[in-house]
């Protein structure tokens, strides 16, 4: 019978058989269908309608059948029926490449996104098993060991001795122990590098409420994992941690958060003066240098003090940590004022909280999500220096050595 004349424009149709396939499937439920068999599905309608495509390009070649073949999305064994033709070389583009059965992407995609959205591991392995993977599970424990391990060496592994700059910062969380709820604080430390990369250098979980014994103990860690040299450490106003940083980095400028002051404005001065304080902080951030600063840092203080004695006395005694920002480069300014490169960490986490029902199932599933968070975070938006940085690194280098040409 002679072929109908081919038409490049034409758009592919689905085979016969792969419409039946679809068809079976609609009329008897998707909802009763696996995952599995609806990917598989999906797999061989795409693979017919490339043999259709090709077949009315190549005048001299004829649909050959199928042949069987496994296939693996991620971990998730997929059954599909790849067409053939006769003689050409015809082989599907969708299909992974020769001598591969996988797609390694889509399955650390899968595996991580249960593991974030599930309260537990064991949540997770539940969500596989009713979507038809149960293979995975192995799968699952791997990747599960692979995030958990990241914290282990987080909190373990030697660190560069030189840092640009220290941010430090703590979270409130409550883990479920049985039948009760504990408390416990994570303690994150996040270094930017003289290369101008951000790492976290420590993220250590600890029971109880925040404490100076314990940012001891954190502290201590860097000092002995190698940290010697910081230019800047940027921290919120934590009773008695001020002390001790100045006490073991003596070179380094201490920088108080801006934003945690400002929070605290809320709950000193009353609700008529806020706007107020606000725009006059405005001011002191834009100004362009450290004796400016001050002058507005001190007519603010004049400003409040009669409103807030307490509070805005603790604010003269440290108004040098709370403009030590004003010392750099214009565009790292707004990034060394504040502790929010740990918020990143501290807002991800909070999500995964929310997703948790408010606590943590276990030590173990927090420190799993621990490790997704940063694993993301320094895979993706912190993989290479921001733009702000990178524009004045050599400044910020040039002040190190200045500082520290001593040492050496």
């Amino acid at each position: 019978m002679p072929r109908k004349p081919k038409d490049p424009a034409n758009t592919p149709q689905l085979s016969p058989e792969a419409q039946d396939e679809i068809a079976r499937a609609v009329a008897g439920g998707l909802g009763d269908l696996s995952l599995r068999q609806m990917l598989a599905a999906t797999f061989n309608a795409l693979c017919t309608a490339e043999r259709s495509v090709y077949l009315e390009q190549a005048d001299q070649d004829d649909g050959n059948g199928f042949y069987q073949r496994g296939l693996k999305l991620g971990s998730m064994p997929l059954d599909i029926s790849v067409p053939r033709v006769r003689s050409g070389p015809f082989r599907p583009a969708i299909l992974p490449g020769p001598y591969k059965r996988g797609y390694t992407d889509e399955d650390q995609a899968l595996f991580v996104g249960l593991l974030s959205a599930s309260r537990s591991i064991g949540a997770a392995k539940s969500a596989l098993k009713k979507m038809g993977l149960s293979a995975s599970q192995p799968d699952l424990d791997a990747v599960a060991t692979e995030f958990t391990e990241i914290i282990a060496l987080k909190n373990t592994a030697a660190i560069d001795p030189d840092m640009i700059a220290l941010f430090l910062d703590a979270k409130f969380v409550e883990i479920r122990d049985d039948d009760r709820i504990r408390p416990a604080c994570i303690y994150v430390a996040v270094g930017l590098h003289t290369d101008g990369t951000k790492r976290v250098l420590s993220c250590q979980c600890l029971l109880g409420r925040e404490s100076l014994d314990n940012w001891k103990k954190v502290l201590r860690s860097l000092l002995e994992r190698g940290l010697r040299r910081v230019l800047c450490i940027v921290q919120d106003d934590f009773s008695g941690l001020l002390k001790l940083t100045s006490g073991l980095f003596p070179q380094s400028d201490i920088q108080l958060c801006i934003v945690h002051m400002q929070r605290n404005a809320k709950s000193h001065l009353p609700k008529a003066d806020i706007a107020e304080f606000m725009a006059r902080i405005r001011t002191i951030k834009a100004c362009w240098d450290i004796e400016a600063a001050a002058a507005r840092f001190d007519e603010l203080c004049d400003t409040f003090t009669e409103k807030a004695p307490t509070f805005i006395e603790k604010l003269r005694k440290k108004r040098e940590h709370y403009l030590a920002f004003v010392s750099f480069p214009q565009p790292v300014r707004r990034s060394f004022s504040t502790t929010n490169v740990v918020e990143t960490i501290n807002g991800q986490l909070e999500r995964m909280r929310r997703n948790n029902g408010g606590t943590f199932h276990s030590e173990a599933v927090l420190a799993l999500k621990l490790g997704i968070t940063i694993d993301y975070l320094e895979q993706g938006k912190w993989r290479r220096p921001s733009g702000s940085i990178v524009s004045v690194l050599p400044q910020l280098n040039a002040l190190f050595e200045k500082r520290f040409e001593h040492d050496d």
